[in-house]
């Protein structure tokens, strides 16, 4: 059976519920909107579902020209895809130090009322690139606020093995990916160290090692106990970190689509 994409997905809001798509525009941060939104705190700490899992029942749609931000399917706030950048402040994403532009008061009013939590919302503007790690990106591949990879992929064989082992199965989106595939067999994406699809070339370049993020519950926004990073830890345990689904670099932009075929061209 040939390998191919089996769905798309987007997180414009890091550390927010992600949209399903089609088909994606691959930029050179990844796909286009993807965590290109972020929180910080009013030190310019970014914020994440880790201290605040509740960030995981902000619902995002992408309409025309606006991202719609809602909560239980009811629209509550729509930001404009494009914003002036001119107001810009430090923030700091893990080691990563950079200058990115505040949205608005009312995005701030809005975050900080449902968080509970003096927060503000802040974009990345063109002009200020973070660069991947130099020791997994040959070719000065940047990112957007991801943590720090422009893509991740993981195949449906990895989640349905691990819902094999589980008592109480778990979707495929509590570990975030932006491709998923179908076709292999379940981890086989380790194996492979570059990849082709619609004549992009990409690198797979390092495991995803795994934070508490799985462990929240997008429809409660709830942490609910170890599972399943409990599980994973038995099997997927290496150097001391639990890897699951493949961290990206790509060497050129495009269009991806669901449905499209997957080449491997190189494993090891």
């Amino acid at each position: 059976m040939p390998v191919f994409v089996h769905s798309l997905h987007i997180y414009p809001i890091k550390s927010c519920q992600g949209i399903d798509l089609q088909q994606a525009e691959l930029t050179g941060t990844g796909f286009k909107y993807d965590r290109h939104w972020m929180l910080v705190d009013r030190q310019g700490q970014f914020l994440s579902q880790r201290q605040y899992p509740r960030l995981a029942r902000i619902q995002t749609r992408l309409d025309d020209d606006a991202l719609i931000i809602g909560i239980d399917g009811e629209q509550q706030l729509e930001l404009p895809l494009i914003s002036d950048d001119s107001q810009r402040r430090e923030v700091q994403l893990w080691n990563d130090r950079c200058s990115a532009a505040l949205v608005s008061q009312a995005a701030n009013r809005w975050f900080s009322d449902f968080l509970e939590i003096d927060c503000e919302l802040v974009f990345l503007p063109e002009s200020e690139q973070r660069r991947v790690d130099p020791d997994y990106a040959r070719d000065r591949q940047i990112v957007g606020f991801a943590d720090g990879f422009p893509l991740l992929l993981l195949s449906r064989a990895s989640i349905d093995l691990l819902n094999n082992k589980l008592q109480q199965q778990v979707k495929i989106n509590r570990f975030r990916p932006n491709i998923v595939i179908d076709g292999c067999d379940a981890h086989a994406e380790d194996e492979w160290s570059r990849i082709s699809v619609n004549a992009i070339d990409i690198e797979l370049v390092k495991p995803c090692s795994r934070c508490p993020i799985p462990t929240v519950n997008p429809r409660t926004g709830q942490k609910e106990g170890p599972e399943p990073l409990k599980t994973l830890t038995r099997y997927r345990r290496r150097d001391n970190k639990v890897g699951f689904g493949q961290n990206l670099v790509h060497e050129s932009g495009g269009q991806l689509a669901c449905g499209q075929l997957l080449e491997v061209l190189e494993t090891g």
